[in-house]
């Protein structure tokens, strides 16, 4: 096949591909569709997107084919090649790196291993894990049930916590409990969060650690993202007001014993509860090695955030966040380059997801220093 006519493949699936996303984006922002056209339609944007990567290879492979070495060039090139025992998939990744590198240095997009979308590119993930940035016990999304998803919407069963108890036959033709699904359905629709990172074209062609650099700033930007948009799906548990160390054992010892508890407090639910003693004139926080924050609150781990990522005071959620919070994830975080107010050109991230309460049962939302329920 000529190089032209792979050339011209890759232009028609480019513009199929285009012309379908805009569709989906239709039948998505309309009140009017259905969410199996939505995920038809996905599933057709998936489809062509492998076609156009599959081509792309292709017109890798011919153009590699015509500009083929001498035999003796060819000899020494495989020595080297088994020397350093570089496999064709290094290849691969090292040359999408390279592409992506050139694009933050010069915006120039290329078709050869770079990943896209809409109008950004999807950072490789050899960046993205060339600086392990240290877990933060802080961070809520490593306590909650985090899904990777495949379409932009849809509906994810999620199994709860089961109250059926097995019976003897004779118990079970009178027990319709038994019977009772213990799956819910919670339907997601990843919307894009969007920032601007501190880096500017110009910063960015003289950095000597330019992967180091970006995955730090992603990264941040990222578990940023995550941890208020989990809080704010954490305020929306039954809300609860304690105003003494009794009221906050009633909220912890009732309605969720099924569940695997702990305590996600602002930094004023936990300087309060830190002052409060028991009869005994003992701290309630007390000493814990499994606990982020080296305490526990009534035999159950303690995490500490910041006072605006559940809603500012002294509150706190209690329960089992892996139960309560579900985050659909839609894709790899992806950057691309916008102007802004000096109109200078400044590196922007985005990452699609959706946070979504999944098992409502599953915590309470507690207001400490307020009494009644």
């Amino acid at each position: 096949m000529k190089t032209s006519e792979i050339e011209g493949q890759i232009k028609s699936l480019k513009k199929q591909e285009a012309e379908k996303i805009n569709e989906v984006r239709t039948l998505a922002n309309s009140d009017q569709s259905d969410v199996a056209d939505v995920q038809a339609g996905m599933k057709e944007v998936e489809e062509l997107r492998s076609q156009l990567a599959n081509a792309k290879k292709e017109l890798e492979t011919v153009q590699r084919a015509k500009e083929l070495l001498d035999d003796e060039a060819k000899t020494e090139e495989k020595k080297e090649s088994e020397d350093m025992k570089i496999s064709p998939n290094q290849e691969q990744e090292t040359a999408e790196v390279r592409d992506f590198i050139t694009y933050l240095k010069t915006g120039e997009k290329r078709d050869n291993g770079m990943t896209t979308v809409d109008a950004g590119v999807v950072i490789p993930k050899e960046i993205l894990n060339v600086q392990k940035v240290p877990t933060d016990n802080r961070n809520l999304a490593s306590l909650v049930n985090r899904v990777m998803v495949s379409s932009g919407m849809g509906t994810l069963p999620i199994l709860q916590k089961n109250t059926a108890r097995l019976t003897t036959a004779e118990e079970r033709a009178e027990n319709p409990e038994i019977t009772k699904a213990i799956l819910k359905n919670v339907d997601y629709k990843a919307l894009t969060y969007r920032g601007a990172l501190p880096l500017s074209m110009e910063m960015i062609q003289d950095a000597p650690n330019l992967k180091e650099l970006l995955n730090t700033y992603v990264q941040e930007a990222k578990e940023l993202t995550e941890q208020y948009q989990i809080g704010q799906v954490l305020q929306t548990a039954t809300p609860v007001k304690a105003g003494s160390a009794d009221e906050l054992k009633t909220a912890y010892n009732t309605g969720l014993a099924n569940y695997n508890r702990q305590w996600v407090v602002t930094e004023s639910f936990y300087n309060a509860i830190d002052l409060l003693k028991d009869a005994n004139g003992r701290y309630l926080l007390q000493d814990s090695i499994s606990s982020a924050t080296g305490k526990s609150l009534f035999g159950a781990n303690v995490t500490v955030v910041s006072d605006d990522v559940l809603g500012g005071g002294a509150k706190g959620f209690v329960g089992d966040p892996k139960a309560f919070v579900l985050e659909a994830l839609r894709s790899d975080v992806s950057v691309e380059w916008d102007h802004n107010e000096n109109y200078e050109h400044i590196l922007a991230v985005a990452l699609r997801a959706d946070f979504k309460p999944a098992d409502t049962n599953a915590g309470k939302f507690v207001s400490f220093g307020e009494t009644g329920k």
